[in-house]
C-alpha cells in the first residue's frame, strides 16, 4: 500500500507527523492484547514504544525508512536495549523515493543479520494496514489462566456411593472379578503353603515378596 493511501485510510491528520504513525502502532498493539507504552526513558534516551510483544520489545519508529534512517534508529535501538533482551525492531513506511527503495530493503536485510533486530516497512507487511482486521493474541495471557482445584468427592456419603453403583454397573463387575482373581491367588498359595505344612507367615511372606 502507497503510504498517502495508508494515511488516509488510517485517518491521519492532513500534516501528520512521525508522533500519529508512533500512536497509530502502539494502539493496534494495545488491540492485539498486548501491554504498550509510548515515550519510555531508555537508557539517557526516550523509546517510542515498549511492549511485551514477543516477549518484550522496543520499537522505534520513523516516518519514512531510507538508508540513513534505519541506521539512525539501529543506532538508537542499539543504547536503548543496552541491559535487556527486548527484540529491537525499526518500523516505518518504506521511502517513497523508487531510487532509495533497494538500499533501504538491503540496508534493513543487513543488519537483521542480527536476530535480535528486525525492520519492519508497515505499509508492505499487511497485519499493520488500516484496513486488516486485528485479532487478539491470548499467548501473552498463557501464565495468567486461573489455578483449577478439583471438587471432593463425597466418599463418605452412602447415597452418593449408591449412585456410583447404579450409574456404573460395569465398574461393579470389573471390582467384583478383580476380587475374584484376588481371592483365587489367596486361595492357591494358602493351599501350596498347607500342603508343605507351613504356617500363615508362608502366605504373607509370599504376598509381600510377590
Amino acid at each position: 500500500m502507497l503510504p498517502s493511501k495508508f494515511v488516509e485510510a488510517a485517518n491521519f491528520p492532513a500534516r501528520w507527523q512521525e508522533k500519529d504513525l508512533q500512536e497509530y502502532l502502539a494502539e493496534r498493539l494495545r488491540r492485539m492484547g498486548f501491554h504498550t507504552q509510548t515515550e519510555v526513558a531508555a537508557n539517557g534516551g526516550r523509546a517510542d514504544i515498549v511492549s511485551n510483544w514477543q516477549g518484550g520489545t522496543i520499537v522505534e519508529v520513523k516516518k519514512y525508512l531510507d538508508r540513513n534512517s534505519i541506521y539512525q534508529a539501529f543506532g538508537q535501538l542499539s543504547l536503548y536495549g543496552l541491559n535487556n533482551q527486548h527484540k529491537l525492531i525499526v518500523m516505518g513506511f518504506l521511502t517513497v523515493d523508487a531510487s532509495e527503495q533497494p538500499s533501504a530493503l538491503k540496508t534493513a536485510s543487513m543488519i537483521e543479520q542480527n536476530p535480535r533486530i528486525k525492520v519492519i516497512f508497515v505499509n508492505l507487511e499487511s497485519e499493520w494496514l488500516p484496513n486488516r482486521q486485528v485479532g487478539r493474541f491470548w499467548l501473552p495471557n498463557i501464565f495468567s489462566l486461573p489455578k483449577i482445584s478439583l471438587p471432593k468427592l463425597p466418599l463418605s456419603d452412602w447415597r452418593f456411593l449408591m449412585k456410583i453403583v447404579k450409574d456404573n454397573p460395569l465398574l461393579i463387575v470389573l471390582v467384583i472379578a478383580l476380587l475374584s482373581i484376588i481371592t483365587s491367588n489367596l486361595k492357591q498359595e494358602f493351599t501350596r503353603c498347607y500342603q508343605q505344612q507351613q504356617n500363615w507367615d508362608c502366605v504373607f511372606s509370599s504376598i509381600y515378596q510377590g
